[in-house]
């Protein structure tokens, strides 16, 4: 442990570090009171103090009051042009470098103290990257091979499939498809437990970067594979599924080391609505780039460089724990770090003695891949286009509107569930979970049951309806 966060043996914050001046019950950061308070200057604007009485300054001592201003404000300006190249180049915090635990009077003017919000945005949506890589393919086959002419078999000149813009190399069988589709789930279940463990020891940063950027190539590279041949086609799709078996324990590791305690539901619930952002975006883009001039492997293309730019982001900004970010205010680094187990500081002790126990801080990875409503989502979300297209007969573009109706939704009613769980007391917490939890699983069982009795010939509108349906009700299963 640093020595600017390691306390005293009384229990107390050490002196010089991110933790003087906290209160250790609470863990809130108390400011010494100062005899004279300076007046507020920030990276943008100088504010001068102006007379009580109404007369005017004297020109000698608006002019040095100015200037001083001036002064603080260059220097301010410098100290965040220094954070903000450290962040840039690779480096950490070096807490005894420029007075970094001085005064945090004006230290945080981009984000104020909230630079653990902007980790969580910014791995959500690289997290929702990975998953619309893998649900490229769920969408882009119903049109990669195009429409298959009712006369195929008397065709004899591939240049009459291609004229009619048919493809039969790409127009895979059954067990082709299904193939492709087990490939995701077999590449995430070949590297999962690998994987766990380079995490655990290099952090996410370096281990979630990379395998962004080889999701992001793999996509880049389906259309060339999809020339080459089937095998090169499953090859890719094996490597989006290993990439996809980090997401959870890197959604456990950035709560772990970057929420604060009060605030981990709202990391776990930004952090796992990856799974609703990647097909609200992925699945109407797909529908309209699949239709357009530009065709279906410019679906690949615009995914793979969303990835990109979206992993570079995240690779120069994020740090594996908050004390090594240049931009961590000392407010925001207690905040953070307060009460967490033996590691960080863990609060005062009773009568000089040690605490009886320590919680365990480890990622519960087995119980994220364990979750029914995780792998009921992604099923849903791997099939739905093919029902709506295949079965429903609907044109591409309203496939991909109808496929994006249902995960945002589920995200709507994922905040419900949320907030309506905190202020319900007079249910225990145990029975709110087996209620909710009741609600999404039973009722999306029923919903399917009755979806499969229905005619989609008949009653296709009834059936999007039950589908649409059937997949939002997860949403109570994210309390």
């Amino acid at each position: 442990m640093s020595e600017h966060l390691r306390p005293t043996d009384d229990g107390r914050p050490s002196k010089g570090g991110p933790l003087e001046g906290m209160d250790p019950v609470t863990g809130d950061y108390i400011k010494p009171q100062q005899q004279q308070q300076k007046p507020y200057v920030d990276c943008f604007t100088i504010e001068v103090p102006m007379p009580t009485d109404g007369s005017k300054l004297e020109g000698g001592n608006n002019s040095n009051q100015s200037a001083d201003g001036s002064n603080e404000k260059r220097d301010l300006q410098r100290k965040w042009s220094r954070r903000i190249v450290r962040t840039l180049s690779n480096r950490s915090r070096d807490a005894d470098d420029e007075g970094e635990w001085e005064e945090d009077g004006a230290d945080n003017c981009l984000f104020g103290h909230r630079i653990r919000f902007t980790i969580m945005a910014i791995s959500t949506l690289c997290l929702a990257s990975i998953l619309s890589n893998i649900l490229t393919f769920n969408f882009t086959y119903i049109c990669m091979a195009g429409d298959k002419p009712a006369n195929f078999s008397n065709m004899t000149d591939p240049f009459e499939w291609t004229s009619i813009g048919y493809n039969p190399d790409l127009d895979y069988s059954s067990a082709a498809r299904s193939a492709l589709f087990m490939a995701v789930a077999v590449g995430s279940l070949m590297t999962v437990f690998p994987l766990t463990i380079m995490l655990n020891h290099f952090g996410s940063r370096l281990i979630f970067g990379c395998l962004g950027f080889i999701s992001a190539l793999a996509t880049l590279l389906l259309p060339l594979a999809a020339g080459l041949g089937f095998p090169f086609m499953l090859l890719m799709r094996l490597i989006q599924g290993a990439s996809f078996s980090a997401c959870l324990p890197v959604m456990g590791s950035i709560t772990s080391h970057w929420s604060t305690l009060k605030q981990n539901g709202i990391f776990i619930a930004i952090l796992s609505s990856f799974l609703q952002i990647a097909p609200i975006f992925t699945m109407p883009i797909s529908g309209e780039l699949c239709t357009s001039s530009l065709g279906w492997p410019s679906v690949y293309y615009l995914h793979g460089i969303v990835a990109l730019i979206l992993f570079t982001i995240f690779m120069l900004y994020h740090r594996n724990s908050p004390h090594k970010h240049p931009m961590m205010s000392r407010t925001e680094i207690v905040k953070v770090m307060f009460n967490k187990g033996g590691s960080i500081y863990s609060g005062p002790t009773t009568d000089n003695k040690k605490p009886k126990e320590k919680k365990s801080r480890k990622v519960p990875y087995w119980a994220m891949y364990s979750d029914k409503s995780i792998w009921a989502i992604l099923l849903s979300l791997q099939f739905m286009p093919t029902y709506i297209n295949k079965v429903l007969h609907m044109p591409i573009e309203q496939t991909g509107l109808a496929s994006a109706i249902s995960p945002a939704i589920m995200f709507a009613i994922k905040l419900f569930a949320g907030q309506s769980s905190d202020r319900i007391k007079f249910i225990s917490d145990e029975r709110k979970l087996r209620i909710y939890n009741t609600l999404s699983m039973g009722a999306m069982g029923t919903l399917f049951i009755v979806l499969a009795l229905l005619n989609p010939s008949k009653s296709p509108n009834l059936c999007l309806v039950i589908l649409i349906a059937s997949t939002c009700i997860l949403g109570f299963n994210s309390d």
